[in-house]
């Protein structure tokens, strides 16, 4: 069993530092749309795919994109390697608590480090009296989206054309995901 322990990254230390998302899977959510003159439906298809979709992408911590934010590494005990993060980031005209960043890095992931910051996360909005937290994901990354089901999210909302205006043939389409309090 790995140990590990939860410290917050002071923001003068950690600001823009960089954060190496990976993942792959052989499956994806497949957005299906029908419109006509009687209305307009949306939905998400679980399908499989010829060929497994493997990301390699880059954020960082504190960028100034987002407002009111506060990190956390998770570090392993053997060593002061950070092994997680989560970056939360308060909107308070609507009264949300958004996950802007959550990563546990390839070689720590099954151990249990992506619920520990799932339940600090839950902790936070609840010590704040937060209504909802919200995240967004994309089609493609059904591990991440299989993990936030898991631990209670809900599909909220999607963009077509959030990343660009070719989202869909690029495979690639946001999906927002909450959990209500």
């Amino acid at each position: 069993m790995l140990n590990f322990c939860l410290k917050k990254l002071p923001k003068r230390q950690y600001k823009y530092h960089e954060l190496h998302y990976t993942y792959s899977s052989d499956e994806h959510y497949l957005p299906l749309k029908t419109q006509n003159e009687s209305g307009f439906s949306f939905s998400f298809l679980r399908e499989k795919i010829s060929e497994t979709y493997r990301h390699d992408s880059y954020d960082t911590l504190y960028d100034d994109s987002w407002k009111n934010c506060t990190a956390y590494g998770v570090f392993t005990n053997e060593s002061e390697k950070i092994a997680g993060y989560l970056e939360v980031s308060r909107e308070n005209w609507n009264d949300r608590l958004r996950i802007t960043n959550l990563l546990v890095l390839e070689e720590f992931r099954g151990h249990g480090i992506g619920s520990f910051l799932i339940n600090k996360a839950k902790s936070v909005a609840e010590s704040e009296n937060r209504r909802i937290i919200v995240l967004e994901t994309q089609s493609c990354n059904v591990p991440a989206i299989d993990f936030y089901l898991k631990h209670g999210f809900v599909f909220a909302g999607t963009n077509l054309y959030f990343y660009s205006n070719c989202d869909i043939a690029e495979d690639e389409v946001m999906i927002e995901m909450a959990y209500l309090y």
